[in-house]
């Protein structure tokens, strides 16, 4: 077991949240620079060895001034029971007063060691999909990111399990790594019960020792990701508590923290690593500033080879970078019953051009592919079928610094008004974005940027999307104190940001749009500038162009409490730091009772952040997927940005 110095690493203090974005600046470079590079096959059975990553990313991360960065934003917390995502595997107990909380009965665990299923005469040999991008393929969860990480969902298995239960998302006590969670210490501490039987891909068994290597080593502030960089700074400890059990201790209630860790979230947070195979590693070299340095020193060899030190449904059989990853049913898979899926191998393909993935697909090459709407009609004409996967990204309309006056030239911020804020979104036709989209079935005219969605905890119908009021809009701004626009932005053109693609097709065109809904409605002089996605990024998270609106897309999520927090209610928060919105937040966080008192205490801090609008969203949009005449069924989860629950799928032969 790897050893540390005693206590849990000391955090930095809670008013860093810039630092944690501009490491993610700083991981992308790293990413972007390792992909032009290792254009090499990896094939694991052999280990060929590829160029080094970590050397790269060194180099990177010293010009960049930095430890380790971080990119996007994650999505998806906790419940208790009976909603979607709700924590179905909670109890709560406490020392001294604890609050008082239903306690939720634990759902009987599955067996600790099913037997793997025999393969089926109906399976197939080989199921192929194509996706447009694929993040930076590392399965380490310190440095792997990417919103579309199916990846490492191919290859993981997440400390809180998930399933979906009558239509609605839950934490499952039978599909994790632990079957059992607890909330302790007045409310402090989440305590984990890990289940013995799995079995990583080198037949060792998963237990406690693995899970404090992955707590300590890759839930830290060094780590790639946001969301990760955000819930470490919260920990104050992490410790073994017993011969299978691991307690997290924060600095204040996290009710959010089990769906942070789980399955149901869109990041990587809460997969484990075997901790005795990666000790077996050679040494390699190490990222700046990476603790402890001899562990940093075996996450090269690691991405060789992550294969024996995961314990996920497949096996990696080879890794071509930027091309494919072919992966292996692992029989010994410990939910092999539960979810069978119906082919041996699966080939996970990486195919920018969507011309190209159609193709494929009209020619029987491939099974599912990530579509949007400019196809759909094009692949049911061809006789193909389509599926959605509801609610998987919103349209993010955000700028940052709307709470400083002035921006760093000392120029008054516009958005600095609620008045002009509210007035902006009410000039957006959200009707005609939704028509660009290709209508209701692609585009719904619902949800909250990603904090708030229908099918998540707090949302409400009475939190969607402003309507489109022209009148109100120039009254707004008139009030403000620039009628018909004279005045706005001291005369200078107003920008709107946004880079190709941006997580979703059309966003340059949806960015015009917006723009033209200014200029008509309110006279604004605006332009769209169109830059790439690193760059704007990081003059963003530096608070270079605060004020100005950038145009993207971001994941769903079922649990807003962790956006809530790094958005809003820390000094230096991504968005703004709003102490209203902080005590709103944090009450939410500290919420640890019934599912109803959870839902209304993040109603409570979604209604303030939805009144003082610092950001805003014309609607979600419902992912398509093109899918082959031998794919007869498939039920994807709901807030997925990827192709989700592919044990579902259904061949027909």
């Amino acid at each position: 077991m790897l050893t540390y110095e005693p206590g849990s690493p000391k955090l930095a203090e809670q008013g860093e949240s810039a630092r944690g974005d501009d490491k993610s600046v700083g991981a992308e470079r790293y990413d972007r620079c390792r992909r032009r590079r290792r254009k090499v096959s990896t094939v694991y059975a052999t280990r060929l060895l590829p160029m080094s990553l970590l050397a790269v990313a060194s180099a990177i991360l010293l010009v960049a001034g930095i430890a380790c960065g971080g990119a996007g934003e994650p999505a998806a917390e906790s419940g208790d029971s009976g909603g979607s995502a709700a924590t179905t595997g909670t109890t709560q107990s406490s020392s001294g007063s604890a609050p008082a909380a239903t306690q939720v009965p634990a759902a009987a665990p599955a067996a600790t060691e099913a037997p793997a299923m025999e393969a089926m005469d109906s399976d197939v040999d080989l199921f192929t999909v194509m996706v447009t991008t694929q993040g930076n393929e590392l399965f380490n969860s310190k440095y792997g990111q990417g919103e579309n990480n199916l990846w490492q969902r191919l290859g993981q298995v997440w400390l809180v399990g998930g399933s979906l239960t009558d239509g609605s998302l839950v934490l499952d006590p039978a599909t994790g790594i632990a079957n059992k969670w607890e909330i302790v210490d007045d409310g402090l501490a989440w305590e984990f019960t890990i289940r013995p039987g799995i079995q990583f891909h080198n037949d060792e068994e998963l237990d406690v020792h693995d899970v404090d290597f992955v707590a300590n080593w890759a839930v830290s502030e060094e780590s790639a990701g946001v969301s990760t960089v955000r819930i470490a700074r919260e920990i104050t400890n992490r410790e073994v508590t017993g011969p299978d059990t691991f307690k997290f201790t924060f600095k204040e209630p996290l009710a959010f923290f089990g769906a942070a860790v789980s399955e149901v979230d869109n990041t990587a947070i809460g997969t484990v690593l075997s901790v005795d195979y990666w000790k077996s590693l050679p040494l390699g070299q190490t990222i700046e500033n990476c603790t402890p340095a001899d562990v940093c020193q075996q996450a090269e060899a690691f991405e060789e080879n992550p294969n024996p030190g995961l314990p996920g449904p497949f096996e990696v059989v080879s890794h071509r970078y930027e091309e494919e990853i072919l992966y292996e049913r692992f029989e010994d898979y410990f939910l092999r019953q539960e979810r069978p899926y119906p082919f041996r191998q699966i080939s996970l393909r990486v195919v920018p051009e969507l011309s190209t993935r159609v193709a494929a697909l009209q020619a029987g090459d491939v099974d599912i592919i990530e579509a949007d709407n400019t196809v759909v009609g094009q692949i049911q004409d061809a006789g193909g079928r389509i599926v959605y996967a509801p609610e998987s990204v919103h349209i993010w309309i955000n700028a940052n610094g709307c709470n400083r006056a002035t921006d760093n030239d000392g120029l008054p911020i516009m958005c600095h008004d609620l008045r002009v804020r509210q007035a902006l979104d009410y000039a957006i036709d959200k009707t005609k974005i939704q028509a660009l989209y290709g209508g209701s079935d692609a585009f719904q005219i619902d949800g909250m940027h990603g904090i708030g969605s229908p099918s998540g905890l707090g949302f409400e119908s009475d939190l969607g999307p402003l309507p489109f009021d022209p009148d109100k809009a120039r009254a707004l701004l008139a009030e403000a104190g620039y009628p018909d626009g004279a005045g706005f932005n001291e005369g200078r053109v107003f920008p709107i940001h946004t880079w190709t693609g941006a997580g979703a097709p059309l966003t340059v065109e949806l960015s015009t749009l917006i723009c033209q809904g200014w200029k008509t409605e309110l006279g604004i002089e605006c332009e769209v500038n169109v830059g790439e996605e690193v760059s704007l990024k990081e003059v963003q998270y530096a608070g270079e162009i605060a004020g100005q609106y950038l145009v993207r897309t971001n994941e769903n999520t079922y649990d807003g409490g962790r956006r809530m927090l790094g958005r809003y209610a820390r000094e230096g928060a991504y968005i703004a730091f709003d102490q209203d919105i902080a005590a709103k937040v944090l009450a939410a966080g500290a919420m640890i009772g019934t599912q109803e008192e959870r839902h209304q205490a993040y109603y409570e801090a979604l209604r303030i952040i939805h009144d003082k609008h610092y950001d805003f969203t014309p609607g979600f949009l419902n992912q398509p997927y093109g899918v082959s005449d031998r794919v007869s069924g498939w039920n994807p989860w709901p807030l997925a940005p990827y192709m989700s629950a592919l044990w579902t799928v259904e061949i027909s032969q």
